[in-house]
């Protein structure tokens, strides 16, 4: 697990808040914004125009072109943006109005809502980066998420972003910057039954089936990307094949469809025994799905799913979806010859509350 901020050890002048990148220079050749680490045994040390602060070498080193936000007042290091890593996001606030059964970032009244600070770690990442933009509920920020988004990406057309978000607040009001932005920004909804009740259900919130499919309105007529995501449960696995039709008659503008597997942490795992649904012992609805959407020539992804989970034919559906930082493998994992393809499992996996089949041939 790589933990992605840290507290540190600081001799530096300034009480503000900075961004730095690090760079391959002579002390005497930084610019403000650069910095240069060293590994010194159990420290990592950060050397840049301010001073210098320092961290347990605990992690993997920082790299070329690794963007962080120094918060100097309360002793911090966020790693803003990882160059090495599957996807570097922006946690922008753990509030949310929904209480999904199996959500792995339970909402807390917290915000991080940095906007001056990201922007200028935005301007540092390499061209054609992807920033992810999750919670909580991002847009519950929406006036200020969409002009930190405009003003990146009117200095920076080559930055994409992945927003995760629950569709709860898109108005008529937004179409004109929707439209504006649109090219940019891949908006990840979850969609988890074509059954409204059931949706209501999972995410706890009367109507928030309805008010989705009238924020797809919006993203329809301003020509907005989205990525549909279903979690895999025990109380939608029932409702696959419906949605599957649904999704090819009703959604068919979308990007692709992402059916993902669970996050043992957080609510999933308070409920885990009661959502958890093993596709390693039934895959036959997730297989009529795929097919269906395939059909139509549609795009179907899945994510968070090992493999060996996973029957032959639909392995070329899989996707390598965990974030590097809290993915692993298992002792079962060692010698399979399918390892480099495989994203694994997460950190916290249990697995004498796991998959009943895992494993695949070894080399």
């Amino acid at each position: 697990m790589i933990r992605l901020t840290r507290t540190i050890e600081h001799e530096l002048t300034v009480k503000e808040s900075f961004v730095v990148k690090i760079v391959n220079k002579n002390f005497e050749l930084l610019e403000e914004n650069e910095a240069i680490s060293k590994n010194n045994g159990n420290f990592i040390e950060v050397i840049t125009k301010y001073g210098k602060f320092k961290f347990e070498n605990i992690d993997e080193p920082l790299s070329i072109d690794e963007v962080l936000i120094i918060f100097t007042e309360v002793n911090k290091c966020q790693r803003f943006f990882r160059p090495s890593a599957t996807i570097n996001t922006i946690l922008l606030t753990e509030e949310c109005d929904q209480l999904c059964i199996m959500c792995s970032q339970p909402p807390k009244n917290k915000r991080y809502d940095h906007f001056d600070l990201f922007y200028e770690a935005a301007m540092l990442i390499p061209f054609n980066s992807t920033l992810g933009i999750s919670g909580g509920e991002p847009t519950l920020l929406k006036k200020n998420l969409f002009k930190f988004l405009n003003r990146v990406i009117t200095v920076r057309n080559d930055i994409r972003f992945h927003i995760l978000s629950n569709c709860q607040h898109i108005e008529n009001e937004d179409i004109k910057i929707l439209a504006k932005l649109s090219k940019n920004i891949l908006w990840g909804i979850p969609v988890y039954s074509h059954i409204p009740q059931t949706h209501d259900t999972i995410v706890g919130k009367k109507g928030s089936f309805v008010r989705v499919m009238e924020s797809f309105n919006y993203f329809i007529q301003t020509g907005s990307r989205v990525e549909l995501r279903t979690v895999l449960l025990q109380q939608n696995y029932e409702d696959l094949p419906k949605l599957s039709e649904f999704i090819t008659t009703h959604l068919n503008w979308i990007e692709f469809w992402a059916i993902m597997q669970l996050e043992n942490f957080g609510y999933a795992k308070m409920n885990w025994d009661r959502i958890f649904f093993d596709n390693s012992k039934s895959f036959e609805n997730l297989g009529y799905a795929i097919n269906t959407i395939s059909a139509k020539r549609m795009n179907v992804s899945l994510y968070n799913f090992p493999l060996c989970t996973i029957p032959d034919f639909y392995r070329k559906y899989a996707v390598r979806s965990i974030s590097d930082w809290k993915q692993k493998y298992l002792d079962e994992c060692t010698g399979c010859v399918e390892k480099d393809y495989c994203g694994g499992f997460f950190e916290w996996y249990n697995k004498e509350k796991g998959y009943n089949k895992i494993g695949l041939r070894k080399s």
